[in-house]
């Protein structure tokens, strides 16, 4: 399986893992999840290629992606004590 097709797919279990964090009204996790899971989407469009032209913003937005999530996950990490 190529690599892009397998972020693609953990970025999307994210995303919908994202929803039932909605569901479950877990407004922080699903936001921590969304955020993941884009950041797997961009990182796939950045190696398969899709868009070319937009390679430098598309890097910078999977970047800002990334460290949402980590700054989600340190915020629950802290308070869930």
């Amino acid at each position: 399986m190529n690599r892009s097709v397998i972020q693609y797919f953990v970025g999307g279990l994210m995303v919908l893992f994202s929803f039932y964090q909605v569901y479950v009204k877990e407004y922080w996790e699903a936001s921590m999840y969304l955020s993941a899971g884009l950041a797997f989407i961009t990182m796939g469009l950045i190696k398969n290629e899709a868009l070319p032209r937009y390679k430098a913003l598309i890097n910078v937005l999977s970047w800002v992606f990334i460290l949402v999530a980590v700054f989600l996950f340190l915020f629950l990490v802290r308070t869930e004590g």
